[in-house]
């Protein structure tokens, strides 16, 4: 499912949260100006200014949580993308610097809601092997009223994103030029144009056949 972006300007943004260290660090600058500049039903994209430091480290999890209990990310950028939330979530960002031996900065902080999951692209069910030879796999899926996908396939365990990726209009496809005797794993998402892409299937698991 595509989901929509939108600006901060649909969200609560709380700076320099009350929860800071009990006592100012003055050898280490505070970073900030959170800016929440996009969110979606399951990411935010968000920026600060540095306050003179070059390492910061990002703490985040569901509005209310505990600090020490969040997730934690360490960054050297002024910007960062957290993904994998859950939509129409309240969430809550912490944020200081790391100044190494000078220990850390007082936090700053920020709300923001993940927005609710908006269906403009369905994602193809039920990718199933159709056959499988040493260099070939033919596979087919529902179409759940698309017109045009994109199949990507690697070794087992590959990364999504860095496989090979091919565009079809037809929802039965042979892939070729396979190894023989080798285990790919398969996605197929729609290509809804404007509209962007849906999330990818369920994987595939298919080991071809030996020579």
């Amino acid at each position: 499912m595509k989901k929509v972006f939108f600006l901060a300007l649909a969200c609560s943004i709380i700076m320099s949260c009350s929860k800071n260290d009990d006592s100012s660090n003055k050898n280490c600058s505070k970073p900030e100006n959170i800016s929440i500049d996009q969110v979606n039903s399951t990411s935010v994209f968000f920026s600060w200014e540095t306050g003179g430091e070059s390492a910061f480290e990002i703490e985040y999890g569901e509005r209310g949580f505990a600090l020490g209990t969040g997730s934690l990310v360490q960054t050297s950028q002024t910007e960062y993308l957290i993904d994998e939330l859950n939509s129409s979530t309240n969430y809550e960002i912490f944020l200081r610097s790391n100044c190494g031996s000078d220990g850390f900065s007082d936090y700053i902080s920020a709300l923001f809601l993940t927005l609710e999951n908006v269906e403009l692209c369905n994602t193809p069910t039920n990718l199933a092997l159709v056959s499988v030879s040493s260099t070939t796999i033919e596979l087919t899926w529902d179409e759940n009223n698309e017109t045009a996908w994109e199949i990507e396939y690697g070794p087992s365990g590959f990364p999504l994103g860095t496989g090979t990726s091919i565009q079809t209009s037809q929802s039965n496809f042979e892939i070729g030029n396979l190894t023989a005797s080798t285990t790919y794993e398969i996605y197929v998402r729609a290509n809804c144009g404007v509209d962007g892409f849906s999330d990818f299937s369920d994987q595939l698991v298919v080991t071809t056949d030996g020579e």
